[in-house]
């Protein structure tokens, strides 16, 4: 996970801009009796923070998350710092397994057998991508000012998020087909643009390229988008869910 690690230099940006995944996505892959979940690469604690918001949350939610800068914002939760291939938890504790926007930074070999180990039987393992609609005109176009398609989940997005989990290790997969969940929420151009700057492949940049990045985005929306601010921005979640036998 060491370029997912580039991303705690934006912590507070990417708190403050990044979509959280949809609660209806969100319930989908995770049973409505599971007690302890741990979200996995909880970064800021976006989909902990869902969680928690649930008319009767687990009661147990356990962050983890290697890097120090974003684990540092995840509140109202259990804080544990650890990485999917390698977890800090006993064999058999967990009901469920969530990860938002993560998968493509793990190890999949070794993430699944973690993830399997932890699991008690019957638990779940539910994984979740928010976006902006790469669908959309616009929103595709300032994508590609954020060179987004380079972004670590780009081959995955590319594929509608089908892809299977290693052999061996027990899981079936509950929803073959992904579920989408889709959305609206109002930004700002500014906050728009600061967004495209929170992804891999502009975090990668040096701080000149960044900014650029920054001013080109926010130019082109100014061209490509109507109306005042703020504008609405139009995302969707995406949500598969397998379960451990």
């Amino acid at each position: 996970m060491t370029r997912a690690m580039t991303f705690g230099r934006r912590a507070d940006e990417y708190d403050r801009l990044r979509p959280a995944p949809h609660p209806d996505a969100l319930a989908r892959v995770l049973p409505a009796d599971a007690r302890t979940v741990v979200d996995l690469a909880a970064g800021t604690g976006l989909v902990t923070r869902t969680l928690l918001a649930r008319p009767t949350p687990p009661a147990v939610v356990v962050a983890v998350e290697p890097d120090a800068r974003m684990l540092a914002r995840v509140t109202g939760a259990g804080r544990v710092r650890g990485a999917a291939e390698h977890l800090p938890l006993r064999d058999g504790s967990v009901d469920a397994v969530v990860a938002s926007s993560a998968w493509h930074w793990f190890d999949a070999e070794a993430a699944t057998a973690e993830i399997a180990r932890v699991l008690r039987p019957g638990g779940t393992l539910g994984l979740l991508w928010s976006r902006a609609d790469p669908s959309v005109d616009w929103v595709a176009e300032v994508r590609g000012i954020g060179n987004m398609t380079a972004d670590g989940s780009a081959r995955l997005s590319r594929r509608g998020f089908a892809f299977s989990l290693p052999d061996g290790h027990g899981f079936v997969d509950d929803t073959p087909e992904a579920v989408h969940v889709t959305w609206t929420r109002p930004m700002t151009r500014d906050e728009i643009a600061g967004m495209v700057c929170t992804y891999s492949g502009v975090l990668e940049l040096d701080a000149a390229a960044q900014q650029e990045v920054f001013r080109s985005a926010r130019a082109r929306l100014d061209e490509l988008v109507d109306g005042p601010d703020p504008v609405p921005v139009p995302f969707e979640t995406v949500a598969r869910r397998w379960t451990h036998r």
